[in-house]
């Protein structure tokens, strides 16, 4: 690859710049970050600072989105053209399907300007990250052994919306330069349609989150602070401390899944109580067999 440019220098974007300074040194990378922290710390690593895209080196290099999703779904339209030059363009949000919709609009309108047409953009979500935020919180480490979703667009130049969609990929090279890089920053590319990754983002990242917030909320109004929990009810909570502004746009863009994940906790949660309200401890004793078998302990 000719250069990396990671357009957001937080947790996520930082780590993706340091992992290519770390592991891949002759690669230059280039950033842009609104915040002049997250700057001067990028630049201090030896990341080239930059105003905006068309001031780095993209092209036959890779660009990486690495914003809340609704400003990358913007960003992904209004920099079409520069990124369009790349050899890969992907973004890191933990949605895919309002960012690929943004990219596959790019990807179908001609390239008047001489930029390459349709099979650049592939989205990317490695199942990684921090409750913490900013380049502070990058780690060169962050990827190491993440699964790192892969969705692609179909020939069609939309996102693929089923797992037969994957058969018709339009972007199938980029797909296997976005698993080189992921595999270079330590990561385990998976591909997956962006509807069905979206479906499980619901249930194996939104609902952790707000269950998270949820448990922190009650603990608060009890009188429980943070300090007076053990190392469980710290682990279950930690997700608290995640940045409300990241979460917004993935909450309301994934609304209905969520709310049906949480309609189906509520329902378990109301079993569990009416099992203790009752004694019937053999019951809730199974119950929590059931939860440890899921977590692959033997019992």
């Amino acid at each position: 690859m000719r250069s990396v440019t990671v357009v957001g220098l937080g947790v996520m974007g930082g780590s993706v710049a340091r992992a290519v300074l770390e592991r891949l040194p002759r690669v230059p990378v280039f950033g842009i970050d609104p915040d002049p922290e997250c700057a001067v710390m990028a630049a201090g690593d030896g990341v080239e600072v930059v105003a905006r895209l068309s001031d780095a080196r993209v092209g036959g290099g890779v660009v990486v989105f690495a914003a809340p999703l609704d400003a990358t779904a913007g960003l992904v339209g209004e920099t079409a053209a520069m990124w369009r030059r790349a050899g890969l363009a992907m973004d890191v949000a933990s949605l895919k399907g309002p960012v690929l919709a943004a990219a596959a609009k790019a990807e179908s309108s001609p390239a008047g300007d001489g930029a390459p047409g349709p099979g650049v953009f592939v989205g990317a979500h490695p199942m990684c990250g921090s409750q913490r935020s900013g380049y502070a919180a990058a780690r060169a480490d962050l990827f190491d052994g993440a699964d790192v979703w892969i969705c692609p667009l179909d020939r069609a130049g939309r996102p693929a919306s089923a797992a037969g969609d994957l058969d018709r990929i339009d972007s199938a090279g980029a797909v296997e330069r976005a698993a080189a890089f992921w595999t270079a920053l330590g990561g385990r590319p998976r591909i997956i349609s962006a509807a069905e990754h979206d479906r499980m983002m619901a249930w194996a990242s939104h609902l952790p989150q707000l269950l998270a917030s949820a448990l922190a909320e009650v603990l608060q109004r009890r009188g429980i602070t943070s300090g007076q929990l053990g190392p469980g009810g710290r682990d279950m909570t930690r997700l608290a401390g995640s940045s409300p502004a990241v979460w917004r746009p993935l909450l309301e863009a994934a609304a209905e899944d969520d709310a049906a994940a949480l309609r189906a906790v509520e329902r378990q949660i109301a079993a569990i109580r009416r099992t203790i309200e009752a004694g019937d401890w053999a019951a809730l004793e199974e119950l929590m067999h059931g939860g440890r078998r899921w977590t692959g302990e033997r019992d």
